[in-house]
């Protein structure tokens, strides 16, 4: 059973066109559970090679936490599938050496209390192990997902602001959420307020909504300020000082808003631009978290049926590639009379747009980190 089980955890991970983080998870989760009843059993029964098992169940544990801590050279997917061909070669050696050596199983006493003590204290051990890694694997992955612009910490959560300069183009990359702590947001403002020699352009995110679209509480922000106040944050304002949604703004006509020499511009685009499929899972989406509720949110987006086909291509293709092709698209049109350009936007579409400034001959300068929310 063992074999079997961790041969479908690999195949099943091998076989996954999307990302690993898409994947159902199904035989991850039956290959937890039976080994975890055959730890348990060990504890009790010397007939189990405390070897094996606990062997397994470390490598499954790293598993478990996305990899870590062979993820932070290798990566994720390398990692997972390495340690997914790992645990099926200890189940191989394990089946072969039962059939060439059944008596070493068969003639081993059914209960020994140094087995027992043995099999308790590294229950324990891997028990506390598990959170540990399992809080530093999500941590390395958002690292990598994110290209570096969100860092989990002990302290909080930090985004990063990436510089990149062209010719007399300098573009800043700032990542951030849409609900944080009040003075992240502050700091981002007076960072806009900066003097420099020449002009600043701000390119804003903010989707329009012409033809009255999107669920009421989206529109109006009471989502988003449902969640933050949940959890003791705040939502993001517009950094113009008015709604970027606004259509006198932002879209498509590159309307603008300029306070001193500092110029606010809607980079994104109307939501009736989005696929027809991307539009229907989105307002879906959206609908689940009318409530304001976080907890009631997130129950109820789990229950839309969707693969992870379709939920990849939504999430790369729809609310991350088209818009960002459209901001590049305002870029191009507008960042020419600007010594400076900031691209103050959800730290999911940074990564995308880091590549595409590279591509454009952009060079990376300098880095600059913020605390956008606090543990403590």
């Amino acid at each position: 059973m063992f074999l079997l089980l961790s041969i479908w955890n690999l195949v099943a991970d091998a076989r996954l066109t999307t990302h690993l983080l898409l994947q159902s998870s199904f035989a991850l989760c039956f290959l937890w559970l039976f080994l975890s009843a055959w730890f348990l059993g060990g504890l009790i029964l010397a007939y189990f090679p405390k070897r094996v098992f606990i062997t397994a169940f470390v490598i499954l544990t790293f598993r478990s936490s996305l990899g870590w801590p062979l993820s932070l050279a290798t990566g994720l997917e390398a990692a997972c599938h390495a340690l997914n061909f790992l645990l099926v070669a200890i189940a191989a050696l394990y089946l072969v050496w039962l059939f060439l050596r059944p008596t070493h199983f068969y003639g081993r006493p059914r209960f020994r209390w140094q087995h027992s003590a043995v099999s308790l204290v590294s229950w324990m051990g891997i028990t506390a192990l598990s959170f540990v890694t399992g809080l530093l694997g999500v941590a390395a992955t958002v690292d990598e997902i994110s290209s570096g612009f969100v860092q989990i910490t002990p302290r909080g959560i930090f985004f990063t602001e990436k510089i990149f300069q062209k010719d007399e183009h300098r573009v800043h990359l700032i990542g951030l959420a849409h609900i944080g702590e009040s003075d992240f947001y502050r700091d981002l403002q007076n960072a806009f307020k900066q003097p420099i020699d020449g002009d600043r352009l701000v390119l804003t995110e903010g989707v329009t909504d012409e033809g009255n679209i999107l669920p009421a509480g989206f529109k109006s922000g009471n989502t988003y300020a449902g969640f933050a106040k949940q959890l003791g944050l705040e939502e993001q304002k517009s950094f113009a000082g008015q709604d970027d949604a606004n259509s006198e703004i932002g879209g498509a006509d590159l309307g603008s808003v300029t306070f001193g020499s500092v110029t606010f511009m809607n980079a994104d685009i109307d939501i009736s631009e989005l696929k027809p499929m991307h539009l229907n899972l989105l307002i879906t989406l959206l609908e689940t978290m009318e409530s304001g509720n976080l907890i009631e949110s997130l129950i109820a987006s789990s229950s839309i049926q969707i693969s992870s086909e379709e939920m990849e291509d939504f999430l790369l293709e729809g609310l991350i590639g088209q818009r960002n092709e459209h901001l590049m698209t305002i870029f191009e049109t507008a960042h020419r009379d600007f010594e400076e350009i900031h691209v103050p936007w959800g730290a999911a579409h940074l990564p995308d747009l880091e590549r595409r400034f590279l591509s454009e001959g952009f060079s990376l300068m300098s880095k600059k980190k913020r605390l956008g929310i606090r543990f403590n």
